[in-house]
């Protein structure tokens, strides 16, 4: 049953394969083809094929080394990923791999010492954990990651050392294996004093190898060589053992030790981790921008760095942005191509702690990502945050969208519905009429800031040939003056409004026009027009208000009638305005002083001739002051009535 379903699940796999290694490469030495393929469509791989004759005997090397590539499980040892033998042919499926040979021109000596350095911890891995022999260390069995990392694979000779002669006796390892890599005759791998001496010569065969197009006047190929030379010594017994060679300098280099404390950082001391961040930047200045970015990306955000908080202050400020822009460590070609994967790559885990120091320093590098990626994958993870139980997390999500907003706009990024909710509050110098109560307004300015003050309907005067009258009423919404935005930063405006409202404009006294020989004052007289002109300001208030920073730019606005002027103008009622009692009373004053004075009452109380004249005054009665007011009461009241 569990054959059946292993055999069902290698069915439902799909693997797209590209085009093949070039034919060059040493490892066809071994293998008839090499693909770089893409398994299920999202797990990028190389297919290794080698085609068999009938009765190969090379059958048994092949399974023996799928068999213990399978079982070996190390950083720096070639990922199984699955393979098979049959009769007619062997498929190995790996990583995602280079072939050395063919990568090896682009390397610079940087890389080529921690490549080397990964062969020799991955070789004292097999000898002192595993306790086998390689017997096949050449440039056929060493590949390069897609991160710059060397791998060792090609177990097809590997064995315990005492089984070693075995393999390496056998037609099928002569004609595989460079000759440069084979051991001298005289030598006998199957000696119990020499049980990794195959290894041993084949290392330093491989420094020589890899160390052909090096500059030969570098102080580092100088040592390489010398430690190249002791290990294929013709003495065997002279040979450099493989495990002091781990421990010689020229093996070591800035980035070997960035790439091991990275790998072993939790279980550093707290004083190793000050040594490490003081001079990090420093390091990794000094080596290569696209070494740093292709070898140091992903370590450098690695979970354990990434929640060490000296990261966040000695090392991201530098990592996380590009050189063009702040002072970043990578260009913003190998920003683009190394470093924007592998932070996309940490939004897929979820895991609050790696979260939330992602998006500490989410502002830093939020504007580098692509648009088409921040509109849809990191915001939908970042809302996503916002939807979590962790107020810490919750409080990092909302923090960065809130960057999400400043680069993408509030439509792209808030999962809600966006109106407009406030206005902008900026000053507006013309605005539309509007109404309070049914009450027609209009703003009015011109160059001196003089105001009109009328009734309505009304005219009230002309300044400067401009004329200015009382808007019509007009009956507009209470919705509308709600809507009107307060010019709350023009100072100038709000002063000089107190201003003019402290000095009221004068207004001069109405015309009468009254007759010298008149008598009576006549009732219906004609209405009076209003004259008041506009009282210029005194000089004080031009001074001040020309001192107003600004005032110079102020701009002229022309008032122009509304359409309910035009409309109304000829249908404005004419009604007739009564002579005020106090008119009345001081023309008949003016008549008393023209007639001729009554014998000892004063001038002052002289009367007008009344309708009481013809009835005639009672010659007894005393004409006294008295009388003579009582008089006058009578000719108000009957004025007032």
């Amino acid at each position: 049953m569990g054959a059946q379903e292993s055999a069902n699940r290698r069915q439902d796999e799909v693997i797209d394969v590209d085009d093949e290694v070039p034919q060059d490469a040493a490892a066809y030495k071994l293998w008839t083809h090499i693909h770089p393929a893409v398994r299920n469509k999202r797990v990028p791989c190389t297919i290794f094929i080698r085609k068999l004759e009938n009765n190969d005997e090379a059958l048994k090397y092949f399974e023996n080394g799928i068999k213990l590539l399978k079982q070996l499980k190390h950083p720096n040892i070639l990922k199984f990923l699955e393979g098979a033998c049959t009769t007619s042919d062997v498929s190995l499926i790996t990583e995602r791999v280079r072939m050395l040979d063919l990568s090896l021109k682009s390397m610079s000596i940087v890389e080529i010492q921690s490549g080397l350095r990964h062969i020799l911890e991955a070789l004292l891995f097999l000898h002192n954990k595993a306790c086998m022999s390689h017997n096949n260390i050449s440039p056929s069995s060493i590949f390069v990651c897609s991160n710059g990392e060397w791998k060792l694979g090609g177990f097809e000779f590997t064995s315990s050392p005492n089984l070693s002669i075995e393999f390496t006796r056998s037609k099928f390892y002569t004609s595989v294996r460079p000759k440069e890599f084979i051991l001298p005759e005289d030598q006998k791998p199957g000696d119990a004093l020499q049980h990794f001496s195959d290894d041993s010569y084949g290392f330093g065969k491989l420094i020589d190898y890899a160390l052909q197009n090096s500059d030969e006047s570098d102080e580092v190929v100088h040592r390489l060589k010398d430690i190249a030379e002791q290990l294929t010594a013709t003495d065997p017994a002279a040979r450099l053992p493989l495990s002091d060679v781990l421990d010689n300098p020229a093996l070591s280099n800035d980035l070997t030790e960035l790439i091991s404390f990275c790998n072993t950082i939790q279980i550093k001391d707290v004083e190793e981790k000050n040594v490490f961040y003081g001079n990090v930047v420093a390091r990794l200045r000094s080596l290569p921008g696209d070494v740093v970015a292709r070898r140091l990306c992903r370590l450098l955000l690695s979970r354990y760095v990434l929640l060490e908080p000296k990261s966040h202050s000695e090392l991201y400020p530098y990592l996380l942005v590009p050189a063009e822009d702040a002072e970043g460590i990578l260009s913003r070609e190998d920003y683009d191509t190394y470093m924007v994967p592998e932070l996309l790559r940490l939004f897929r885990v979820r895991e609050s702690a790696v979260r939330i120091a992602l998006l500490s320093q989410f502002g830093r590098f939020a504007q580098y990502l692509p648009r088409d990626r921040l509109e849809g994958f990191v915001t939908d993870e970042v809302v996503q945050g916002c939807h979590d139980c962790d107020n810490s997390l919750v409080s990092s999500s909302l923090r960065a969208l809130a960057t999400l907003v400043d680069i993408l706009g509030a439509e792209a990024v808030c999962p809600w519905t966006i109106a407009k909710k406030f206005g902008n509050g900026s000053p507006q110098k013309v605005r539309s009429p509007k109404s309070v109560f049914g009450i027609g307004f209009r703003r009015m300015e011109s160059a001196s800031f003089s105001r009109t003050e009328s009734t309505s309907g009304v005219e009230i005067g002309k300044a400067n040939g401009l004329e200015k009258s009382a808007s019509v009423p007009s009956i507009n919404s209470e919705k509308e003056w709600a809507e009107e935005k307060a010019d709350w930063n023009n100072d100038f405006s709000w002063s000089s409004d107190w201003k003019d409202t402290d000095e009221p404009a004068p207004v001069e006294t109405p015309e009468k026009t009254i007759p010298a020989d008149s008598k009576t004052v006549s009732k219906s007289s004609k209405p009076l027009k209003l004259h008041a002109p506009i009282s210029k300001k005194n000089s004080a208030t031009d001074t001040k208000k020309a001192n107003v920073i600004g005032s110079e730019f102020e701009i002229n606005v022309m008032p122009r009638k509304s359409i309910e002027d035009d409309l109304f103008a000829d249908l404005t009622p004419n009604i007739p305005t009564p002579t005020p009692l106090i008119e009345k009373l001081k023309a008949l004053q003016t008549t008393a002083h023209a007639e001729p004075p009554v014998a000892g009452i004063s001038s002052k109380f002289a009367m007008v001739e009344t309708p009481e004249d013809t009835s005639g005054w009672d010659e007894n009665e005393d004409i006294s002051i008295t009388s003579a007011g009582d008089s006058v009461s009578t000719v108000c009241t009957r004025g007032n009535a």
